[in-house]
């Protein structure tokens, strides 16, 4: 269970990295979703899901209760790294925190992943057809992976 763990870790890292390392095509298709996406995530999931207004009724409440999920995600995250910076900068960090720093990144991650998994299954439990759903879940790794895209300067996982 460790491994799997770790392993998504380190590739999440590495987004930001293996983005920049594909050249031209990366950060096209980076500005090509960040355009498509500035009117509005609602807006961009409407027009790419092109639901009907019975998909309407099945996708919206779960679409709403999987962003509150990956709002609640990104506090802890936030608090999480905030916390670790405050000891950083305080001089208390050793290698117990930063192995519990890691830990709970991972952690992090599986509970989003398990996120993913839960609204999956919410919507084809309501009826939308698979297609749409597979469909979502795609479009939400690819923000997710472009939220790393612009984070990926930030010292968001330094350890010293």
């Amino acid at each position: 269970m460790t491994r799997p763990l770790i392993f998504l870790l380190l590739a999440t890292l590495a987004l930001p990295v293996l983005a920049q390392n594909t050249g031209g095509d990366a950060v096209a298709r980076v500005n090509q979703l960040k355009a498509a996406v500035a009117p509005g995530k609602q807006i961009f999931m409407a027009r790419q899901l092109q639901l009907s207004n019975a998909d309407d009724a099945a996708f919206w409440p779960v679409y709403d209760a999987h962003q509150a999920g990956l709002a609640d995600l990104a506090e802890r995250r936030s608090r999480l790294l905030a916390r670790h910076a405050q000891r950083l900068a305080d001089g208390q960090v050793d290698d117990g925190d930063i192995e519990d720093l890691a830990e709970e990144m991972l952690a992090l991650e599986a509970d989003e992943a398990d996120l993913l998994e839960s609204s999956f299954a919410r919507l084809g439990r309501t009826g939308l057809p698979v297609e749409k759903a597979v469909r979502y879940i795609q479009l939400e790794k690819d923000l997710r992976a472009l939220r790393h895209f612009e984070n990926g300067n930030d010292a968001d996982y330094r350890f010293n």
